[in-house]
């Protein structure tokens, strides 16, 4: 009786066809070749998103400004490719009027209209006082700090 044991497999016939391990190589190469696209997309997509929440950033900070409040500074959570949470520090006193209130308004519709299949965004306030520490901040997981130049400073920062 002959025993069924295979080492190799070999194509029925000869002509154009792939072996086995050129197939299996190619898999593993396009395989590679996939992955490693997938990570460049994800890449340029967060760093996409990194934008968009900085231009974000710049204009709520604008609007405060606008509405004669003193927004300081701009920190950004990247929780997910695709979900971040902004977070701006007010003087404490400012935050306490009934007239923040439609700030917390403005915010929303900003989250609303940013919204889309691959960007999420959540934005907070944080006052702003004498027990103020920014190291706190990053151990919530905010490490990125908006860079404003001159021109972009909004009034009293």
């Amino acid at each position: 009786m002959r025993k069924n044991s295979t080492s190799t497999w070999i194509t029925t016939e000869k002509s154009d066809y792939f072996t086995s391990d050129e197939l299996i190589n190619a898999y593993l190469t396009g395989k590679r070749e996939a992955l490693e696209a997938t990570k460049r997309l994800a890449i340029d997509k967060l760093s996409n998103n990194i934008n968009k929440s900085g231009v974000i950033s710049l204009n709520l900070l604008k609007s405060l400004a606008d509405e004669k409040f003193t927004p300081l500074d701009a920190y950004l959570r990247i929780n997910a490719i695709d979900n971040f949470d902004i977070m701006v520090t007010i003087p404490e006193n400012e935050m306490t009027g009934d007239d923040f209130i439609n700030m917390y308004r403005l915010v929303s519709n900003i989250e609303e209209k940013s919204r889309d299949e691959y960007y999420d965004v959540f934005i907070s306030f944080c006052p702003f006082n004498d027990h103020f520490e920014e190291i706190n901040i990053e151990s919530d997981g905010y490490f990125l700090k908006l860079e404003k130049n001159d021109r972009e400073r909004p009034r009293g920062s």
